[in-house]
């Protein structure tokens, strides 16, 4: 099974919690935090830590003390535990932050779809993903092609080597109904997409190895605060 916590920013709300939910964090996650020069990137990167240990405290048997993360040499956060099949992958980007996790790699991206200079895509899309875009009313452009980057971030996160699989070298076609079609590249396993959008400005996408159902959760702060407490209460998994 994968679900998804969903959090909506509240700068205000997030600025309150700020240095309860520091507590609960590693101490590099606390430095880092840190350094950001704009207090909301810092609300960003912490509640997705957040929302990541609430996720995996739910699932497995370890209490929130218990947990550590690593990166493997793509950089993707792992966590630290070999008897655990877990796995869990974070994302956030203007309102949104968002954490998918279950028993499979799973990757997920959330883009505030702002204003972009869409050559961007002969750079980075297939050609055939291009030519499609292009082809669009302009209208529809500008959503198609985040539709897109979210669909190539939440597969490359998901098999965990970043950038150096080329955008180019996989594409998707959505369909006027939806319907997702992937071609991967050459020796790929097989990977299940789902499009869709936290909200009128932000496309998300969902990438899993696991043909299922996403569980999608909306957090707000009030239970977010609520939550941080049940840290430490072990779960099943």
């Amino acid at each position: 099974m994968i679900e998804v916590y969903m959090l909506r920013l509240d700068e205000r709300k997030a600025a309150a919690l700020h240095e309860v939910m520091l507590k609960y964090v590693s101490p590099s996650k606390r430095e880092a935090a840190g350094r950001f020069r704009r207090p909301i990137d810092a609300y960003r990167s912490v509640t997705g830590e957040i929302l990541a240990r609430l996720a995996i405290t739910k699932r497995c048997k370890l209490s929130n003390a218990e947990l550590s993360f690593y990166k493997n040499e793509y950089g993707k956060p792992l966590l630290d535990h070999s008897s655990i099949d877990f796995h869990f992958n974070v994302s956030h980007s203007g309102d949104w932050v968002v954490c998918a996790f279950g028993d499979c790699p799973v990757g997920i991206d959330v883009e505030l779809m702002k204003q972009q200079d869409l050559s961007i895509a002969e750079r980075f899309f297939a050609p055939v993903e291009y030519n499609r875009l292009m082809s669009l009313a302009a209208s529809r452009q500008l959503t198609y092609f985040y539709q897109l980057w979210t669909l190539k971030e939440s597969y490359i996160k998901a098999v965990g080597k970043g950038m150096s699989i080329p955008l180019d070298s996989f594409s998707f076609f959505i369909k006027e109904d939806g319907e997702i079609e992937a071609s991967l590249e050459k020796g790929a396993a097989a990977a299940y997409f789902m499009q869709t959008f936290a909200d009128e400005a932000h496309a998300m996408a969902l990438c899993t190895y696991e043909e299922t159902v996403p569980i999608y959760k909306q957090l707000d702060y009030e239970e977010l605060e609520s939550l941080l407490s049940t840290l430490y209460v072990a779960a099943s998994c």
